[in-house]
Protein backbone atom coordinates (compact mmCIF):
# COMPACT_ATOMS: atom_id res chain seq x y z
CA UNK A 1 0.00 0.00 0.00
CA UNK A 2 1.55 3.39 -0.97
CA UNK A 3 2.07 5.96 1.72
CA UNK A 4 -0.18 9.00 1.51
CA UNK A 5 1.53 12.17 0.32
CA UNK A 6 2.68 14.51 3.05
CA UNK A 7 1.34 18.03 2.92
CA UNK A 8 3.91 20.43 1.54
CA UNK A 9 5.65 22.49 4.16
CA UNK A 10 6.30 26.09 3.20
CA UNK A 11 9.92 27.07 2.94
CA UNK A 12 11.06 29.14 5.89
CA UNK A 13 11.32 32.79 5.01
CA UNK A 14 14.71 33.98 3.87
CA UNK A 15 16.74 36.92 5.02
CA UNK A 16 18.78 39.77 3.64
CA UNK A 17 22.47 40.22 4.29
CA UNK A 18 24.36 43.52 3.97
CA UNK A 19 28.00 43.25 2.96
CA UNK A 20 29.40 46.01 5.13
CA UNK A 21 32.65 46.07 3.14
CA UNK A 22 30.63 47.28 0.14
CA UNK A 23 28.10 49.50 1.93
CA UNK A 24 28.70 53.25 1.54
CA UNK A 25 25.87 54.27 3.88
CA UNK A 26 23.53 55.82 1.32
CA UNK A 27 20.57 54.94 3.56
CA UNK A 28 18.30 53.97 0.68
CA UNK A 29 17.64 50.54 2.17
CA UNK A 30 16.73 51.82 5.63
CA UNK A 31 14.50 54.51 4.13
CA UNK A 32 12.76 52.07 1.77
CA UNK A 33 12.33 49.13 4.17
CA UNK A 34 12.92 50.23 7.78
CA UNK A 35 11.46 46.99 9.12
CA UNK A 36 14.27 45.10 7.38
CA UNK A 37 17.27 47.45 7.48
CA UNK A 38 18.77 49.91 9.92
CA UNK A 39 21.91 52.04 10.04
CA UNK A 40 24.71 51.78 12.56
CA UNK A 41 26.26 54.88 14.15
CA UNK A 42 28.92 54.75 11.42
CA UNK A 43 26.12 55.20 8.85
CA UNK A 44 26.48 51.82 7.21
CA UNK A 45 23.47 49.57 6.85
CA UNK A 46 22.76 46.26 8.44
CA UNK A 47 19.84 43.89 8.24
CA UNK A 48 17.58 43.79 11.27
CA UNK A 49 17.70 40.46 13.14
CA UNK A 50 14.02 40.91 14.06
CA UNK A 51 12.92 41.58 10.47
CA UNK A 52 9.61 40.14 9.33
CA UNK A 53 9.46 37.81 6.32
CA UNK A 54 10.70 39.44 3.11
CA UNK A 55 8.38 41.98 1.54
CA UNK A 56 8.29 43.72 -1.84
CA UNK A 57 9.64 46.84 -0.11
CA UNK A 58 12.67 44.91 1.17
CA UNK A 59 13.28 43.48 -2.29
CA UNK A 60 13.09 47.01 -3.72
CA UNK A 61 15.54 48.25 -1.10
CA UNK A 62 18.01 45.52 -2.04
CA UNK A 63 17.72 46.27 -5.75
CA UNK A 64 18.12 50.03 -5.16
CA UNK A 65 21.42 49.69 -3.28
CA UNK A 66 23.95 51.66 -5.35
CA UNK A 67 26.79 49.34 -4.31
CA UNK A 68 24.81 46.08 -4.66
CA UNK A 69 25.78 45.36 -1.07
CA UNK A 70 22.54 43.56 -0.17
CA UNK A 71 22.00 39.89 -0.95
CA UNK A 72 18.97 37.73 -0.30
CA UNK A 73 19.47 34.28 1.19
CA UNK A 74 16.51 31.92 0.83
CA UNK A 75 16.82 30.45 4.32
CA UNK A 76 17.35 32.05 7.68
CA UNK A 77 20.56 31.39 9.57
CA UNK A 78 20.23 29.06 12.55
CA UNK A 79 19.13 30.73 15.77
CA UNK A 80 21.92 31.35 18.23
Amino acid sequence: MPTPPRPEQPDPPGHFHVDRTLCIGSGICAATAPAHFTRDPDGRARSRPDAPPPTPEAEDAASLCPMEAIAFHPTRPPAT
